[in-house]
């Protein structure tokens, strides 16, 4: 194959690249950017809570309300998806990824709504957990924005939130490891619940760079 036939082939899907970011689809990027700016809040407030800046009683209510806007976003995101023809990744990939989004806020909402009813105690034991979670979603923000701006950035920064999401994990397996080897107490139980809700953010977190990885290799960023 020669070089003008090769550069024949891509010409179609170059233009279908420079047509959506000429066009920008704003409100197609704005949900799915909203969707991942909304489990950021959450995460920031599940952050304060355990800095203590926020009780987890008004935490709880506060979560209910960003959990509200990711859901307007994820609906809007839908909505949109059925009226867009060209777009930085298929369909699907938008749609899985958009679910993955949503189950990471949901399960944030979880572990607020557990503190709360579990009654926290000393907080900062998850406070590395949720700095890590932070730095997880950020990167994440990263990759959506470069999906149209800067795609052949999306792997990179999606890897970032990879790594940062196994911190999440690791530092699970070793507050575990401790609950273990410790004496088993109601207030020991309650730990590893919460815990664990911790690490599962992080899987959720995982699965959605997953999905942005895999959707931008189909498209040969």
């Amino acid at each position: 194959m020669t070089v003008e036939t090769r550069s024949a082939m891509k010409a179609p899907w170059r233009r279908l690249r420079s047509s959506w970011r000429a066009r920008g689809d704003s409100h197609l990027s704005g949900a799915l950017t909203g969707q991942v700016h909304a489990a950021l809040e959450g995460a920031a407030l599940a952050q304060a809570m355990v800095n203590k800046k926020v009780n987890p009683a008004d935490a709880r209510s506060q979560i209910a309300e960003i959990e509200h806007r990711g859901d307007e976003q994820r609906a809007e995101l839908v909505e949109r998806l059925s009226q867009t023809l060209v777009a930085p990744l298929d369909r699907e990939d938008l749609f899985r990824l958009s679910r993955s989004i949503d189950d990471v806020l949901d399960t944030i909402r979880d572990f607020v709504r557990e503190a709360d009813l579990y009654q926290i105690e000393k907080r900062k034991t998850y406070r590395p957990f949720l700095d890590d979670v932070v730095g997880a979603i950020e990167s994440l923000d990263e990759a959506v924005d470069a999906l149209w701006s800067k795609p052949h950035r999306v792997p990179l920064k999606a890897l970032e939130a990879k790594k940062a999401a196994r911190g999440i994990s690791r530092g699970y397996q070793d507050e575990f490891a401790k609950i273990i080897d410790g004496t088993v107490s109601p207030q020991a139980l309650k730990h590893r619940e919460l815990i664990k809700r911790l690490d599962m953010v992080g899987m959720r977190i995982n699965d959605a760079a997953d999905v942005l990885t895999d959707g931008a290799l189909k498209r040969g960023y």
